[in-house]
Formats: C-alpha cells, sequence, structure tokens
C-alpha cells in the first residue's frame, strides 16, 4: 500500500511539472542571439514560484541608440505573447552588457533591465537591404550578402537591383540593417516601394549613414505577367489549426467567381475571446492585408466558448477582408444568452463587432447588409 500511495504522489507531482507554462523571451537577433525564435530554449525563462519568471543574458554587445525589442511567449506559442506592442531594452552607451529579463504570470508585464559590465569594439558597419523577396531574392534575410550596400565616402551608400518583376500596388517592404543582424535598422516602421504599373524594374536603394536617411527609386524597363494569386488565411493556432503560417494550403481560399475568395473552417473549437487573422498572397508574407484590430490583423470576436463554423471573405479587388462564426452545435456553446447575442450581432467589413448604432455596410449571420 505504501508502494501504490508513493507512485500516486509521484504520478501527481509529474503531471503538476507538466501542467506548468513555459515562458519564452523572443527578440532581435543582437540581444537574443537568435532572430525571434519562439522555439530557442536558451531564452526560456525560470521560476522558483510560479509567478515570477526571469531570465539573464550576459555578456551581450550593445550598441547605444539600436532598436532591441523583444516579447515573452507563453509556450512558444505566438498565439500568446506580451506586450501586445514589442518591448524595448534601451541603450545609452555602446558596450557589453548583462540584461535581466523578468516576466510577472499574473500581471502580465514583462520588464528588463541592462547593466553595462565593459567595453565592446564594434568595427566598421556593414549595411544591408532586409526585405521581402521580389525586391531582395529572400525574405527578410539580413544576412544575404547579395544585398549589401556600397559607398564611395563612408557616409552615403547605394544598392542597384536591375530586372525585378513588381506589381502595380503593392506595398514592398523593406530595411536597411546593421552587421547582417537584426538590432539596428532603418527606418523604425518599414520602408516601402510601390510602383504604378507592372513590369520589370531596376531599383535604386540610397542610405545615409549619418542621418540615417532612406530611399528608393524605380524605373520601368520592361513588360512582366503575373499569374492569378493564391489567397490564403494565417491566423491564430486555435483558428487555423496552425500558427500564422502562410504555406499551409489547407487555408488556401477558394475563388467564388463573383470577385470574392472564401474559405470555411468547420468544427472549429474556440474560447470566449478575439481571434485574429490575416490574408496572404501566394502563401508568403510580401503582400498581405488585415483591419484595424491589433498591430494591423483582422479579427473575429467569438461571445462565448463552444465549436463553430468559421467563413472567411476577402475581395482583392477592395481588400475587404472579414470572417463570421456560426455554431456548428448550438448545444456546443455554453451561454445560450451569449449564443442568441452572438447570432444577432453584426461586424463590419474587418470582422469586428460594432455597436447598433452602427451605420453602412456590414455583416450578419455571415451576410453583407446595409444598417440604415
Amino acid at each position: 500500500m505504501k508502494k501504490i500511495f508513493t507512485l500516486i504522489v509521484m504520478l501527481t507531482a509529474a503531471l503538476g511539472m507538466q501542467a506548468q507554462d513555459t515562458y519564452t523571451v523572443a527578440g532581435t537577433e543582437a540581444l537574443m542571439g537568435s532572430n525571434w525564435s519562439p522555439e530557442d530554449t536558451n531564452n526560456d525563462m525560470t521560476s522558483v514560484d510560479n509567478k515570477t519568471y526571469t531570465l539573464v543574458k550576459q555578456d551581450v554587445s550593445l550598441k547605444a541608440g539600436g532598436k532591441y525589442e523583444y516579447k515573452v511567449l507563453k509556450n512558444r506559442s505566438w498565439d500568446t505573447s506580451y506586450p501586445s506592442a514589442n518591448a524595448t531594452v534601451e541603450i545609452s552607451e555602446d558596450g557589453k552588457y548583462t540584461v535581466t529579463f523578468t516576466f510577472d504570470a499574473e500581471t502580465q508585464e514583462p520588464s528588463a533591465v541592462a547593466v553595462r559590465t565593459g567595453d565592446a569594439v564594434f568595427g566598421e558597419q556593414t549595411w544591408t537591404i532586409a526585405g521581402v523577396t521580389p525586391l531582395c531574392g529572400t525574405e527578410w534575410d539580413p544576412a544575404n550578402t547579395a544585398n549589401d550596400l556600397t559607398s564611395t565616402d563612408g557616409i552615403n551608400y547605394t544598392l542597384v537591383k536591375e530586372g525585378l518583376a513588381l506589381e502595380a500596388g503593392v506595398a514592398y517592404g523593406f530595411k536597411v540593417v546593421a552587421d547582417h543582424a537584426w538590432g539596428e535598422e532603418y527606418p523604425s516602421e518599414n520602408a516601402t516601394l510601390t510602383v504604378e504599373e507592372n513590369g520589370l524594374y531596376t531599383v535604386t536603394f540610397k542610405f545615409n549613414k549619418d542621418n540615417k536617411d532612406v530611399s528608393v527609386e524605380a524605373v520601368k524597363t520592361g513588360d512582366a505577367v503575373f499569374e492569378e494569386k493564391i489567397w490564403t488565411i494565417a491566423g491564430e493556432e486555435a483558428l487555423m489549426g496552425s500558427g500564422w503560417d502562410p504555406a499551409d494550403t489547407n487555408n488556401d481560399m477558394i475563388n467564388m467567381d463573383d470577385g470574392t475568395f472564401q474559405l470555411v473552417k468547420t468544427n472549429v473549437t474556440l474560447e470566449a475571446k478575439t481571434y485574429t487573422y490575416k490574408v496572404v498572397a501566394n502563401h508568403s508574407w510580401t503582400e498581405n492585408y488585415g483591419g484595424d484590430y491589433n498591430d494591423g490583423n483582422a479579427g473575429i470576436e467569438i461571445e462565448a466558448e463552444g465549436i463553430y463554423d468559421v467563413t472567411f471573405v476577402f475581395n482583392p479587388e477592395s481588400k475587404e477582408l472579414y470572417a463570421t462564426a456560426e455554431a456548428a452545435n448550438p448545444e456546443s456553446v455554453k451561454s445560450l444568452k451569449s449564443n442568441i447575442v452572438a447570432n444577432s450581432a453584426i461586424y463590419n467589413l474587418q470582422g469586428q463587432r460594432v455597436k447598433a448604432n452602427f451605420r453602412g455596410i456590414a455583416i450578419k449571420n455571415g451576410r453583407k447588409i446595409i444598417v440604415k
């Protein structure tokens, strides 16, 4: 009997340990040693009370004015991360630093303290264009030396790319990155290039090291033909079955021959919360559209926990994107009152719940209506 009791205690302790959440810091490569990697176990935080978690990174070379961003991820998933906008470690002097990250699991507040421990020697910087594949040949890769800029005076840098096939109206994003690693890049928000006609282009990137000015010019040199695009929904794993994966063909949309594309996900178990998502073109983040819910994402609000059929609709011409959810089995929705409210709710064209005094084109029960 004593052995059985001991086994039960051990199993209970083991199950308790399995139930504990893991918190990981993901951020810029210069700060974390890996580039925004939720799988990097070197950046897992530890705790003695399952409330306050810490991670210490030592001997980190950081430059004054660098933009060192990070988030704390729960269970190595982007579905739950803190804060909603990136947190930043501020550095006022070049040097070696010990950086201590702290996270309070109850208040969900991360913080970081950087203590200078010594000098760091930084050589002459290399400047590189990192951006979308049509511009750079690789997707947001700061280590691609083919995109290094060159200079004759050590101040003004340029890079010329020829024969780039660019599509009218698409905002092609890029940044100028220092030393082939994320951590110092300009501008703070992505720079973009948009052309007025489909075609082949010669693109000239310019960067001034002193004032950090970034500019770009495109000259059309020929014609280009583009195939019909594949549109895919990428979003939270609970909603889509994969976490923010633009290459997941299970989430490809169907051309409805009325100018819209649709995707229906059936029997999806959802909590009472707002889920975020975007639509991407050709299984790449190069061209994507969302809404104004959170960081440019679209959002769908679920009023009550249950099993739902979720329909996504996208209009490539107007860039309108929205989603609606109907209970796959009304009995699966825990709160009947909440279910009735959800079915009578109206949403704007971005899939966001709107109030009763909303006027204009809206979505109700999966259909477009005009609210006057």
